[in-house]
């Protein structure tokens, strides 16, 4: 995972401090991985090396700490910075996920760093854990029980109504039942950047990627998704490897070209100086329709 460790050059800490913010085309940082994995020595060096504790998207070092029952990693991240207040795919805030899983010390915890929830009268950690049990569960949506073939179809149905958030909603049902289709998360990303949702667009693009390295919607809508970001170089080879796996697709070819051309200044730092993103999304509309779904 990580470049090869010369012990003799550096210690430990200072590869950490190197590395902590790597993404190896991957929304996972080595901090979510050290989370996913249940680490909390590694997550400490991590964050004391500088580790970035906003996560990618909806993947975010605190969601995974209420999914797992982390609590004695909270303190931690929360010090070094994270946020509370960013929810997961299906809208749950760490505090409503803690609440949900009957982890009443996760609360207690969550609950003073937390903004409030409007719909929630009593603002204490009875209170929260009392709303959140009254809510139904995204499992007892009589939607969720249905074929995952169907939940993608109302999925695509609420995309062509240009009803992107309950899309997202249908999409990541879908891919809790699927979680090997891709073409799930190529979807829930085309909602994302049409809701402007950059980060978010992103992280799916790279799971698309992980998933079908040889697919060229995936490395195209990675490019959108940078382009996004503003992060123009990246985009450009984003699209040149889309282009690589479908040569003959003249939409890309136009993209690509459309991105270079629109780069009026790049000065020595990478940094674009001016850029008609707006023209930019027309011809990606109609490159997103002309690679196969």
């Amino acid at each position: 995972m990580f470049m090869p460790l010369s012990v003799s050059s550096c210690n430990v800490t200072d590869f950490l401090y190197c590395q902590c913010n790597k993404v190896l085309h991957t929304v996972y940082t080595p901090l979510i991985t050290a989370l996913n994995v249940g680490s909390l020595k590694c997550v400490e060096l991590l964050v004391k090396a500088g580790a970035d504790v906003k996560g990618v998207g909806t993947v975010t070092p605190l969601i995974i700490a209420a999914n797992n029952g982390f609590t004695e990693f909270y303190k931690c991240l929360l010090e070094a910075g994270a946020d509370p207040d960013v929810p997961n795919d299906f809208g749950h805030l760490p505090i409503e996920i803690a609440a949900y899983n009957n982890r009443r010390r996760d609360v207690e915890i969550l609950l003073p760093v937390s903004s409030r929830i409007p719909f929630v009268r009593d603002w204490s950690v009875d209170g929260v854990i009392s709303y959140v049990k009254s809510m139904p569960s995204v499992e007892e949506d009589p939607i969720y029980r249905m074929k995952p073939a169907d939940i993608k179809l109302e999925g695509s149905k609420a995309y062509n109504r240009k009803d992107y958030a309950n899309a997202v909603k249908l999409y990541s049902m879908a891919a809790n039942h699927c979680p090997d289709d891709a073409t799930l998360y190529s979807n829930r990303c085309l909602c994302w950047l049409k809701m402007g949702e950059a980060d978010r667009a992103l992280m799916d693009a790279q799971i698309c990627r992980i998933k079908l390295p040889n697919w060229a919607k995936a490395c195209y809508l990675h490019g959108s998704a940078l382009m996004l970001l503003k992060d123009y170089g990246k985009a450009c080879d984003a699209f040149l490897d889309a282009l690589e796996l479908d040569p003959a697709n003249g939409e890309i070819q136009k993209a690509l070209r459309f991105q270079q051309t629109s780069v009026l200044t790049i000065d020595t730092c990478n940094h674009v100086s001016a850029v008609d993103t707006r023209d930019f999304w027309k011809v990606a509309v109609a490159t997103t329709a002309a690679i196969s779904r």
